[in-house]
């Protein structure tokens, strides 16, 4: 009998736990990635903090998290392929023992993990379905196009694998890695580039040295050279300075991370791409800012471009240079930004999270946008912020995305 009554009180146990995992399974869920768990919380348990600039940084809560998901290695990063997400190891790969050069024949596979988020399983397993990729996703760029189901991959090597290609593209039609040949003077660059996509185009933007952007058609598999010209995006990407003499600001504009179309924009060619902005501000606290670009995708050029300031406004403490910012795309204009750092004079990470919802002005399509003009400054976007937090986190987070993944949404993520 007292077999029975064990076995009952274990039932009613697991009852509530399934209960939970059917319920995450329907709901919208923000998964973080620290170099070696996934901790995922469904986005509408991340509730509303008041501003209070009196805040006690020290004191902050920690996120109430609904799963934690070991990874099966460390430093792997998320990528969306199929409907669903993939994970592919993102750290260093060894050299020969006694030689400068890495070795092809020396590199072991890399595999390639599915995170498996259903009714009955939340695991990050081993994928079945998908060969394992050439090389680790170190110092690289990763980027979908929603229209072609391709995924695309710029992978930085230091130093440079012998006979190893730069590019390469996950073909949904085949699922297959392959090659993606480079631009024409690419074998002439000795500079870093980024990768990003917007709309269905994929660029390619030095962010050292002289300004270039290359782009690639998703449909007609060619690629194009922009002219290097004054409102090129290369002037916006991460050695863009402003100083101020009058409050000794400086302000830095980092890589593109996601494209997203807005509501009300109509048919017009131009997408908004998003990215951040840290302005130092004496002595060395740097602030950070949601920064939006009104781009046109078809040739690269941008016509406006605005700061964001409200998304972590009154949520940000003081903290260290070199922070992680994600930004996830959750569909009709809505998005996450995350911000996590140590904080200045303390040990302490800390976790910002910041949901918006982006929307055109009203008067933005008489906006002249194809003028020809150098960008300049201006609102063309409004933000409706609805929840934003300051966190406790034991871990950084290094990438984070949403499940199930939004149709149509833009995932793109940097490694470096």
């Amino acid at each position: 009998m007292a077999e029975l009554n064990v076995g009952a009180e274990r039932v009613m146990a697991a009852e509530p736990k399934k209960q939970k995992k059917e319920q995450m399974a329907e709901e919208a869920c923000l998964c973080l990635v620290t170099e070696k768990e996934c901790l995922v919380i469904k986005l509408s348990n991340i509730k509303k903090q008041e501003d209070d600039d009196s805040k006690d940084w020290n004191c902050l809560p920690s996120l109430d998290l609904d799963y934690v998901l070991p990874l099966p290695e460390p430093e792997l990063c998320p990528f969306e392929f199929d409907s669903k997400i993939y994970m592919g190891l993102s750290g260093q790969i060894l050299t020969c023992p006694g030689v400068k050069s890495r070795c092809m024949k020396d590199l072991r596979p890399f595999p390639i993990y599915e995170f498996k988020f259903e009714e009955q399983e939340q695991v990050i397993v081993p994928a079945e379905s998908l060969d394992p990729v050439p090389l680790p996703f170190h110092s690289s760029f990763i980027a979908n196009t929603p229209g072609s189901g391709d995924v695309f991959f710029h992978i930085y090597q230091r130093p440079r694998v012998r006979d190893s290609p730069l590019f390469y593209v996950l073909s949904s039609g085949d699922r297959v890695w392959k090659p993606l040949i480079p631009p024409s003077d690419f074998i002439n660059l000795h500079m870093p580039l980024s990768m990003f996509v917007l709309h269905n185009n994929l660029f390619v933007s030095s962010f050292h040295g002289d300004p270039y952007l290359a782009r690639f058609d998703t449909i007609e598999q060619s690629w194009t050279v922009e002219p290097a010209a004054s409102n090129n995006l290369s002037n916006f990407i991460h050695d863009w300075f402003i100083d101020n003499d009058d409050d000794d600001h400086c302000r830095v504009i980092y890589f593109p991370l996601i494209s997203v179309t807005i509501p009300g924009m109509g048919s017009s060619n131009y997408t908004v791409c998003l990215m951040h902005e840290e302005l130092e501000v004496p002595p060395k606290n740097p602030v950070v800012n949601v920064f939006a670009i009104l781009v046109n995708h078809h040739n690269g050029r941008a016509a406006l471009y605005q700061r964001l300031c409200k998304c972590f406004e009154g949520i940000q403490p003081a903290m260290y240079d070199g922070h992680r910012f994600n930004l996830v795309d959750l569909g009709n204009g809505k998005m996450c930004a995350t911000l996590c750092g140590r904080q200045l004079g303390s040990t302490s990470l800390t976790l910002c999270i910041s949901v918006f919802t982006l929307s055109v002005i009203k008067d933005f399509a008489a906006l002249h946008l194809d003028s020809g003009d150098p960008p300049v400054e201006r609102d063309f976007l409004q933000a409706e912020v609805h929840t934003k937090g300051v966190y406790n986190i034991k871990d950084c987070v290094r990438h984070a995305f949403v499940w199930p993944p939004t149709k149509g949404g833009r995932f793109q993520h940097i490694t470096i």
